[in-house]
């Protein structure tokens, strides 16, 4: 029972097919994996692992591998052999005001020794307490 969701595609060892469709269970698997629960429990369950919670569980981690740690495509999406389309995405250009608060501060830490291991973070200005 739990096998044929984690391969309905046929093809041992490949991520399902409804993950690539269902951007709603990739989200719910995301947040039961940052949960550490099962899925079952995200929808109510009494928090037992089923046959199908774990292939649920391994289905996505398998999906996970596929996706690039960079842009977070994955190449199945591009490619019109496999079901893809080479335009799939278009590119959209962000500025993150934090982002650029952060890389400014950066400028400011020495490239040499003194400045390994400096870690540059935000925090809410009422929260800010300057360092004696």
């Amino acid at each position: 029972m739990g096998r044929r969701l984690a391969d309905p595609a046929g093809e041992p060892g490949r991520a399902g097919k409804r993950l690539s469709r269902d951007a709603g269970l990739r989200a719910e698997l995301e947040l039961c994996e940052r949960y550490g629960i099962p899925h079952s429990q995200f929808l109510g369950g009494d928090g037992r692992w089923s046959d199908l919670d774990r292939a649920k569980a391994l289905a996505w981690a398998q999906w996970q591998r596929s996706v690039c740690p960079e842009c977070h495509t994955r190449l199945e999406e591009w490619d019109r052999e496999r079901g893809g389309d080479p335009h799939a995405y278009v590119t959209d250009t962000l500025r993150c005001p934090g982002c650029e608060l952060i890389e400014q501060e950066r400028d400011h830490v020495p490239q040499d020794r003194s400045g390994y291991g400096v870690k540059i973070q935000l925090l809410p200005r009422e929260q800010y307490e300057p360092r004696p």
